[in-house]
């Protein structure tokens, strides 16, 4: 490849942190214990938190002014290093095997659960009064992250070896990608590298097993980033989980590396945080930089040492010319990286952590999860929050709900990690957002942080109103037909809808003097506040807003509707033309119509859709719904035939409208199968037993499987010679399909559960065979309390009943017992009965008038055998 200009890094800023001393503005060298040294120029001293940093910056190289920012189209071309990267090893024939496949993916390795351990935690962060262009340039922030992925593999590669960039990841791509995180920071955060830190740290980003590439949506800089000066050889380096570190690249410097450009100013600012390029390294500068080219961090930082040519131009792509200073997976024994820290034993790299300490900072127990929310917000503005996840090995997150104490606070991705959050422009009344965690065991982790607005001096508001779809000073409306009267409210610094301001509409016919209501409406999270109108001569609408604590009132906007019959174009089709009863067809389309050579939306009109069914010589016609026009002139309507024919959907003339329609052809209706299936057990018991009844109850709609949830099955005996069957129980079917019901069974004969059937769905039974309802033998025990008594005296009759059926005994419960008296010389007569208790005991009091003998029996009760306790002589004197 042909030799590059000189670098092209824009005012590329390292930073040196090290502990706070007791002496200011000093930096400790951690790798030469008790030596205290100030900044060595051309550095110069800031303090960033609680620690003191030195920090260079070199000028812009020609033709990248940085304080200009970039469109967003532009940055959309840049292909960050992926590219030219894969071409450079490809010169310097690096091993393919080593080699990515894919140079321009967004992809990167995926590793573990992706939030877990070391890692690096991609992020996109704007200032609150400027442009959110994150959803524009995700997919390039991925993509220029999967470059200084390339960057570091590539790089390994040249010593035979492997590394990752650990990556905070997400889905995507076929595999993984890295998340990228939308952080909106308040105003003025960019002015310094120490305030865009504090900045994101008071957002909860400061964990130490975390690096925050920060692509800073500012123009301020080229790219800056922390380092410590510790050169230890150890796993416990600072440079490698201590605490928190931070790369900063501002716009003008973002996605470079295609060639053209030089090296990934992303890849360049990563390194440092990876701890390179240490004071003590053979080739260092004194500014964190080395001065062998060509070299992704080597340049003319000012340092005291002139830039000597050592390395082929092909490796300005890659780390580390002649990998002897902070990059190399095998490093000459007893050399400086033999001996010093290398930024390929980093944690934060996959196979890194040079077999000792590891790369993984232990493993939680339970489900945990932290949270920040970008405060203060705007009232009516977006603002963005994120949770992250701490979940144990072999867990996976299963949801996230997020929700706020202030009702009107709406969530952008109310089920996602990362969301925005919107409450209304009229309240600055501060509050909290909550995410409710849950994993793959169920367990769940709420965390709650506070909500802050910020006010002061009234924003400006732009405010611009269309109706019928169309945008500009005049609309064609349809006569008498309602239309969306919308008005749209954008914040002029920042360029984000505005949610929760009030709008007034006002109205005034061409031919009248004065204005008149046409109603009010609350902007959505959109920024769109509509109101629907109605039009049968010209007429101006106007849309006003009033001033508040938060936002000046907006200059009026208005448009005139010129009112005329329409003649809309009606598209329509249905999903599919054969369906079971009872299932949904769902009808889609558009109904637009031309206005000045361009497709408006008919929005708001009702379509009925009908079917039109055929029997014999009888025509009928049934209205099965009405689908409404949207916004965007779309429509949907899930509609239920129960009956074969033909479908169609129409648009009804009126004075606005010329009726036209669409036939949508012919939908076949068919009836699903019943899955029905039951059985007994047990099917031979004792009079009054229970049999269990069980089974599944299913609809079959072409192999489509569900519950008849709520249906009845009910269960009959037909006894032997009956005409007809006795319901004896009934059961209902449940979500999973299955029913179960205890009969307690008093009939013998042929058992049947069925299912009577629905409107669309068969009916079903199955012959449980016969079942037997059997005769209890039965015992009786009594004793007297008395043998004699006195005239006039009682005496009490007790004892049990107990009942055997095939094998089995068990006491007799509320079974009817006579007590009989038998004079001496004289026959039975009946004085007294009871009936059992649960444990089949009972007690009858007598009043014996003459002398002569007792006895208990069991007669005349249903399905019962007959029994008599032993006689009982009870004496009357």
């Amino acid at each position: 490849m042909p030799l590059l200009a000189r670098k092209p890094l824009a005012r590329l800023v390292v930073t040196f942190f090290a502990a706070l001393l007791a002496v200011p503005l000093l930096l400790a060298h951690a790798g030469q214990q008790g030596r205290a040294e100030q900044c060595t120029a051309p550095a110069k001293p800031i303090r960033v938190g609680n620690t003191i940093a030195c920090a260079h910056a070199d000028e812009a190289p020609q033709g990248v002014d940085v304080t200009e920012r970039p469109s967003t189209t532009e940055l959309q071309d840049r292909a960050g290093a992926g590219a030219a990267a894969y071409a450079a090893a490809q010169d310097l024939g690096v091993p393919a095997t080593y080699v990515a496949t894919t140079a321009s993916s967004p992809s990167v390795t995926c590793d573990g659960d992706g939030t877990s351990g070391y890692r690096v935690q991609a992020m996109y962060v704007v200032e609150a009064d400027k442009t959110n262009r994150y959803d524009a340039l995700k997919s390039s922030f991925q993509l220029w992250a999967a470059g200084v992925d390339d960057v570091v593999n590539r790089s390994a590669a040249l010593t035979g070896g492997v590394r990752h960039v650990r990556y905070v990841t997400e889905a995507g791509g076929g595999g993984c990608v890295a998340k990228v995180l939308n952080v909106t920071v308040p105003a003025g955060s960019m002015a310094s590298f120490g305030a865009t830190i504090s900045a994101v740290q008071a957002l909860g980003y400061n964990a130490p097993g975390r690096k925050y590439l920060m692509w800073t949506d500012a123009t301020a800089l080229c790219g800056i980033a922390s380092m410590y000066t510790n050169d230890t050889a150890s796993q416990a380096n600072p440079n490698n989980g201590s605490y928190p570190q931070y790369a900063r690249i501002d716009s003008g410097c973002w996605g470079f590396g295609d060639g053209s450009t030089g090296h990934s100013v992303e890849s360049h600012e990563l390194l440092h945080t990876l701890g390179g390029v240490q004071n003590t390294a053979p080739h260092a500068t004194t500014a964190g930089h080395c001065w062998d080219e060509s070299d992704a961090m080597c340049y003319a930082d000012g340092g005291g040492h002139a830039m000597v040519q050592v390395c082929p131009a092909d490796r300005e792509y890659f780390y580390d010319c002649n990998a002897d200073d902070y990059f190399s997976t095998y490093p000459d024994p007893g050399s400086y990286l033999d001996t010093h820290w290398d930024s390929a034993d980093s944690r934060f790299l996959i196979g890194g952590g040079d077999g000792s300490g590891g790369g993984d900072p232990g493993s939680p127990t339970t489900l945990g999860a932290s949270i920040a929310v970008n405060n203060p917000a705007i009232p009516g503005l977006a603002t963005q929050a994120s949770v992250t996840p701490s979940l144990p090995n072999g867990r996976t997150l299963t949801s996230v709900v997020w929700t706020s104490k202030r009702a009107d606070c709406s969530f952008g991705a109310p089920t996602q990690i990362q969301t925005s959050i919107t409450c209304d422009a009229k309240s600055a009344t501060a509050t909290t957002v909550t995410a409710v965690l849950t994993d793959s065991t169920g367990a769940t982790k709420t965390v709650t942080s506070p909500l802050t607005f910020a006010t002061g001096t009234p924003r400006a508001v732009t405010l611009a109103i269309g109706g019928a779809g169309q945008t500009g000073a005049t609309a064609s409306v349809c006569t008498g037909a309602a239309f969306p009267l919308r008005a749209t409210l954008v914040d002029t610094a920042s360029g984000q809808p505005i949610k929760g301001l009030a709008v007034a509409f006002t109205k005034k016919l061409e031919t009248a003097t004065t204005e008149a209501s046409a109603g009010a409406a609350t902007s959505t999270v959109e920024g769109a506040a509509v109101s629907n109108q109605t039009a049968t001569a010209v007429t101006r609408y106007t849309a006003k807003t009033t001033a508040s604590t938060v936002y000046a009132a907006a200059t009026p906007a208005s448009v005139t509707a010129t009112p005329g019959k329409c003649s809309p174009e009606l598209q329509a089709d249905t999903d599919k033309t054969t369906v079971f009863y009872g299932d949904p067809v769902t009808v889609t389309g558009t109904l637009t119509r031309q206005v000045g050579g361009a497709d408006v939306p008919v929005a708001g009109a009702s379509l009925p859709v009908k079917l039109t069914t055929v029997s014999g010589a009888t025509t009928k016609v049934t209205s099965l719904g009405n689908a409404v026009v949207a916004a965007d002139g779309s429509f949907s309507l899930a509609v239920k035939p129960t009956a074969s024919g033909n479908f169609g959907v129409e648009l009804v003339g009126t004075a606005g409208y010329t009726a036209t329609k669409v036939d949508l052809g012919a939908v076949t209706v068919n009836l699903p199968q019943t899955d029905f299936d039951a059985e007994v057990a047990p099917s031979d018991v004792g009079y009054g037993s229970g049999v269990t009844v069980s089974g599944a109850l299913k609809r079959d709609a072409g192999g489509t499987v569900t519950s008849l949830t709520g249906a009845t099955v009910t269960v009959k005996v037909k006894k032997d010679g009956a005409t007809t069957a006795t319901s004896v129980g009934t059961a209902k079917v449940t979500a999973d399909g299955s029913y179960s019901v205890v009969v307690p069974l008093k009939v013998s004969g042929a058992m049947t559960a069925s299912y009577a059937g629905a409107a669309g769905q068969p009916a079903a039974s199955v012959d449980l065979g016969a079942v037997t309802a059997g005769t209890w033998t039965t015992a009786v025990t009594a004793a007297a309390s008395a043998a004699h008594v006195v005239v006039g005296g009682s005496a009490l009759l007790t004892g049990s009943v107990s009942k055997t059926y095939g094998g089995a005994t068990s006491a007799a419960n509320a079974i009817k017992v006579t007590a009989y008296f038998t004079p001496s010389g004289g026959s039975p007569v009946a004085a007294g009965s009871a009936t059992t208790t649960a444990t089949g005991t009972f007690s009858i009091k007598v009043l014996p008038k003459a002398s002569g003998t007792w006895t208990v029996k069991v007669t005349g009760v249903a399905g019962y055998g007959e029994a008599a306790s032993s006689p009982m002589a009870v004496s009357v004197g």
